[in-house]
């Protein structure tokens, strides 16, 4: 795994973003990635550990296949992109850093990356969306490191795991897209239960912190915390 992730952050030097001004949103560069799909397949196919889940016994779609794939995400991002770009920046009060962000799709992968974006193709359009939504708002985390630093979260819930703190204030924003900017109470339930297939129960637990504390209240605990970082 090590070596793997070694080759996937060696190919996001080649995609170099540049700084922008803070007013602007991202591009967000949807694309089938021929170099690291061969890396993704064999590691889904021979981990011992992916066994249990039917990896081994996975059969890749066909490079045709995923790149019509990757057109229905690219038109599936266009309805709900910027909507999606535009709210994290105005709850949050941060803004992207960079001009443009990529993601690069792979046949399979056991969990979505954040840094850089990888997904597999095996998502619908409807769930593509809401599976770059959460990345996203984890890459204006990363790209907020100044304001965010590395035990920002963790300060926050020091009781929690490092993913349940990790992802309170992402599942937060989420909740907030979901009912506040889209009005789509649906994928807001889809994304709870979807926590709930996860081999750990943290994602369940975030999603309950969520649900006790209230998703308005802990994004104002977040812009409070930056406030007096800021004021330190």
């Amino acid at each position: 795994m090590a070596k793997m992730w070694s080759l996937c952050q060696s190919q996001i030097l080649t995609y170099t973003s540049i700084m922008i001004n803070n007013s602007n949103l991202p591009k967000i560069i949807i694309s089938y990635n021929r170099f690291l799909d061969p890396i993704f397949v064999f590691y889904c196919k021979h981990n011992p550990e992916l066994k249990k889940s039917g990896w081994n016994d996975w059969i890749p779609p066909s490079v045709e296949e995923i790149k019509e794939r990757v057109k229905n995400y690219r038109e599936e991002w266009q309805k709900f992109g910027d909507k999606i770009l535009k709210a994290v920046c105005d709850i949050t009060g941060l803004s992207f850093q960079r001009d443009a962000i990529d993601v690069f799709v792979v046949s399979g992968n056991p969990r979505p990356f954040s840094h850089p974006i990888i997904v597999k193709s095996m998502y619908s359009p409807f769930e593509f969306v809401d599976v770059i939504a959460h990345e996203i708002i984890h890459q204006l985390f990363s790209q907020n490191f100044k304001k965010l630093h590395q035990d920002f979260f963790h300060e926050m819930f020091p009781k929690e795991t490092n993913v349940v703190s990790n992802h309170v204030i992402v599942d937060a924003i989420l909740k907030y897209i979901y009912l506040d900017v889209l009005n789509d109470e649906k994928r807001l339930i889809r994304n709870i239960e979807n926590s709930k297939k996860h081999s750990t129960s943290d994602y369940s637990c975030t999603w309950e912190i969520v649900k006790k504390v209230g998703y308005k209240e802990l994004i104002n605990q977040f812009k409070d915390k930056i406030k007096g970082l800021r004021s330190v």
